[in-house]
């Protein structure tokens, strides 16, 4: 016995979407970089217990990052 399966996936998923920003392009960009899996899982973990996104973890760390650094550094 052969079974036909069939899904539309035009209904079946749908993806939820919210409202972008104009012109995001101009206000995002994309950084990579890779850490260790021990590093990544205290990262991750550390943005779960805070309650934040991995992006604004970062941006926290940069924020604190900026006001620490030598004067020097900062040009």
């Amino acid at each position: 016995m052969q079974l036909d399966l069939v899904v539309d996936l035009s209904t079946k998923f749908r993806m939820a979407t919210r409202p972008r920003e104009p012109d995001r392009k101009t206000t995002r960009q994309i950084v990579g970089f890779s850490l260790s899996p021990e590093i990544a899982r205290a990262v991750k973990a550390e943005a779960a217990q805070r309650g934040v996104s991995l992006r604004k973890l970062f941006e926290e760390l940069w924020a604190e990052y900026e006001k620490t650094k030598p004067a020097k550094a900062r040009q």
